[in-house]
């Protein structure tokens, strides 16, 4: 259903080309380097950008492209339409922990999925009517949440981590929340940088890559970094 919406916003958005570069440029920049067709994980880049891009990013007048396409054309949206493009207003990007049909006290509905925010620590029951082939309970993905009446939906953008990272992942989220707290779409794209490492350097172990203390390709270790910096 999202994808309806995400074409219509880049249609809309068309006639400002200028802004779509220079938000390629800016996202591309902070998520480890632009990609090309070849990359076997070009789609799903581009589609995490156009959910930042249509969803986060703010144009001049301090507005994100949705906000800004429901202002001007949102009287003329069917109902429907116009509450999917509002819960897009409010998605949230972060990075989730698979739970199928299960739970303790209650399950999912009925053609749904839960997933637990592994961040914040929150259950969300997410109307997915379709099998998310290769996902097991406790896997780790990012994902975008677009809350829609008493349910939420996905939206186009998944990044998909390595289930033997699991554990490293989840030791420094650990390690982080004890820091204080942690910025879910900082963190996010720092997973996708190395998500994008790893398909990039086949040869490298990836446990050097799903690396925090010492990041790769990095030129000092993290510890390093946070003295140099303050």
């Amino acid at each position: 259903m999202i994808q309806a919406q995400i074409d219509l916003l880049l249609q809309y958005m068309a006639a400002r080309s200028d802004e779509l570069v220079r938000g390629k440029e800016e996202y591309f920049a902070r998520t480890g380097g632009e990609v090309h067709e070849e990359d076997r994980c070009y789609e799903q880049r581009m589609q995490a950008f156009f959910n930042w891009f249509l969803f986060d990013r703010k144009l001049a007048d301090g507005s994100t492209p949705v906000e800004l396409y429901l202002r001007e054309k949102g009287a003329e949206l069917p109902g429907k339409e116009k509450d999917v493009l509002l819960g897009c207003t409010q998605s949230r990007l972060s990075l989730y922990e698979y739970r199928g049909r299960r739970g303790f006290f209650s399950r999912p509905g009925k053609g749904q999925v839960r997933v637990r925010d592994a961040i914040t620590g929150e259950d969300y029951d997410v109307t997915e009517r379709r099998q998310m082939h290769g996902l097991e309970v406790t896997d780790l993905f990012e994902a975008r949440l677009v809350p829609l009446a008493r349910t939420f939906l996905f939206s186009s953008s998944f990044t998909y981590h390595p289930r033997e990272m699991n554990r490293v992942i989840r030791r420094e989220l650990k390690r982080r929340k004890k820091a204080g707290s942690i910025d879910a779409r900082e963190f996010c794209w720092e997973l996708e940088r190395m998500a994008l490492q790893q398909e990039h350097f086949k040869n490298v172990s990836i446990d050097a890559i799903y690396n925090f203390d010492t990041p790769f390709l990095s030129k000092r270790p993290r510890a390093e970094e946070q003295q140099q910096g303050g």
